[in-house]
Parts: C-alpha cells; structure tokens; sequence
C-alpha cells in the first residue's frame, strides 16, 4: 500500500481536465445526429454477489460473518424464491473439520424496531441456501449474512474458500465475485488496542497528528474527551476511536426489545493500513469543511508511521512521523512532521 504522491500533481489534474473536457467536446460534436440513448431498466437481471473477496479475524475467533447482496440494481427485488448451492472448500490447519455454517440471517426494520429473522439452508460443506420472500417485505432481503462457526483455539492456523456455484430465480444471476476466501489474521497490530491519555500535553500532541483528519478536530479541548482512545486493526482497515466526554442517549429496538441508554459520543477515523516488519501506512480521507460549515471536498489522505511490539506485556508502541493529503504533500507544508515522530503506547484490549 503504497501513497502515490503522483496523483496529486497539480499539472497532472490539469492536464486530465483539459483531456477529458476535450473529449467530451469531441463525443458531443459527434453524437448531433444520434438517436438518444437510456439507460436499460427492463428485463435487467438482478445479480448476488459476495460482498468482500477475502478477509479474516483473529486466532480465537469463535465465528465470521459473510454478506452476500444484491448489486446495484433497478425496480423491485424478486417476490419468488431464490436457492443458491454453494461450497466449503480449500480448508487447512485447524479450519478442518471445525468450519461449517452455523446459520444464515437477515434484517427487517419494522416500526423503527429491527428484527433478525434466519434462511433455510441444506448441508455442511457442500448445500443449498433458500433465500424465501420476508412476509413484511413481500421480496427476498436485500442481502443476508452467512454465519461460519470458527475452530476459536487461541492458536487457529488456516484459511477455507466459500464459493456460490449455482442459482435459480426468476431474473437472477450470480455475478461477480462468487468466492470468498478466509484467513486467520496473523498480522503483529491485528485486534484491539487503547491508549489512556492521562496528560493535557499528551493530548495536545495526539492531536497535532490527527486533528487534521476530522471536521471536530481543531476544535476539542482535553477536558472534552475521556482520555481513551481505541485502535481497532480488521483485515485491511482499521479505525482510531476518540471517546468524549459528551454522552447522549442511544435507543435500540431489535426483536421487540427496545433499550435505551447513555453513551459516549465518539470520534472514528478510518482508514486501510500496511502493517510490516515494524513499518506501518496508513491511507483514508478526510472532508474539508468550509466556513459555513458545509462538506467543501474530501481529500485522500497518507499517514507514515512504524510501531514496536510488546508481546510479554500486551502493549504496541505506535510512532506517528508524516501525515499529507492531496493539498498538503510538498515538504514544509504536511497535515504533520515529525523526522523523529511522536509515539504513544497502546495496551491491548
């Protein structure tokens, strides 16, 4: 995952504007005497999908869940039954004999209340998922997750393939991609990680890092937030947490139940990350906020970092070097600048 400072090129925009304004010029001038042309909305077939082509949790966990959606699409989703066979393939390590599917769910929002409600399926490694008309909705979900029981050993080695292989349905097709590939994350900043700022100073200096990257940023003040701050590494993204001091009350409903509670507001901030051999990149966006307090832009955004890991005490040392966006990559006018960086010690969750 490399920041491709190229792309940022003031000239290269230019001249990409300049290219793509003439060519249009060109299709317009030769398009005067075509007929108008509409976008096909019938008889479009509607397409499943896998969500992600890959991803992977921790050792221990214990299970994943897989989203299989409609792509984009036009009009009203099937009122017909739908069945898709599918297959467990390609398991190593612990992941044999341990990896089947526990169930399958999707969600209806009824009367602000959510309900989960479960799909029908047939098999093991090898079935058929019946994806059936919700009765509320009078079509089939939008999309529905495949729970995976997991081996959950806190030393899991091994990965496993799901593929759907066929379909049938009334104007329904299986499109791409149809296969899912899981690994266990084996990466050294995989999992959850927090810091406890305790400092006014150690705050001030979180924030010359990461004020940049949040309309909120510039505008905290220690005594606005909790002190915990939570970095949560996925597959291929992560997010940091900033917890304030702020609460407010959340209520949930879901199977009938509702519940109300306080909570504490948060700031996240995500971004993909390339974590290796103690170096560590990060790359997101971030909205540019205008004095009127609108959304002007949303830049991409890079941030060079390298971390020390602890494992007899379960704590990273997270060091924040250089952070730069498309407006603020030339050297001397970066988001952040620290040849040296500013470090921080994350304890895991």
């Amino acid at each position: 995952m490399i920041f491709d400072f190229y792309k940022f090129n003031p000239m290269k925009k230019y001249l990409y504007g300049l290219l793509m304004t003439s060519a249009a010029g060109l299709a317009t001038g030769c398009a005067d005497n075509e007929l108008e042309q509409y976008p096909l909305t019938k008889n479009y077939p509607f397409r499943l999908v896998v969500d992600t082509e890959e991803g992977g949790d921790l050792p221990d966990a214990e299970e994943y869940d897989l989203e299989i959606t409609f792509a984009d699409y036009i009009g009203t989703l099937p009122v017909s039954p739908i069945t898709i066979q599918y297959e467990i393939t390609d398991l190593e390590g612990h992941m044999e004999g341990a990896v089947v599917i526990d169930k399958i769910v999707y969600e209806v929002e009824l009367m602000d209340c959510v309900y989960e409600r479960e799909l029908e399926f047939t098999g093991e490694l090898t079935g058929i998922i019946t994806i059936a008309p919700d009765p509320d909705l009078g079509t089939v979900p939008e999309s529905f997750e495949i729970v995976f029981a997991l081996p959950g050993l806190e030393n899991t080695e091994g990965k496993f393939v799901f593929q759907m292989k066929e379909l049938e349905g009334h104007d329904v097709i299986l499109g791409a991609p149809v296969m899912f590939e899981y690994e266990v994350l084996d990466n050294d900043v995989a999992g959850e990680w927090v810091l406890k700022i305790s400092s006014e100073e150690e705050f001030v200096n979180f924030m010359k890092i990461f004020a940049p990257l949040h309309a909120e940023g510039n505008e905290l003040a220690f005594e606005d937030i909790t002190g915990k701050i939570t970095a949560e590494f996925e597959f291929d993204e992560m997010k940091f947490v900033i917890e304030l001091a702020e609460e407010e009350e959340v209520v949930t409903c879901e199977n009938g139940d509702t519940e109300t509670e306080l909570a504490h507001r948060e700031i996240e901030i995500e971004t993909e990350y390339d974590a290796e051999d103690g170096d560590l990149e990060f790359e997101g966006s971030h909205f540019i906020i205008g004095d009127d307090g609108e959304i002007d832009d949303e830049q991409d955004f890079s941030m060079d970092a390298a971390y020390e890991l602890d494992e007899t005490n379960k704590m990273v040392t997270f060091s924040f070097f250089r952070v730069v966006d498309q407006d603020n990559y030339e050297e001397g006018s970066e988001l952040f600048m620290n040849e040296e960086g500013i470090s921080f010690v994350f304890y895991r969750d």
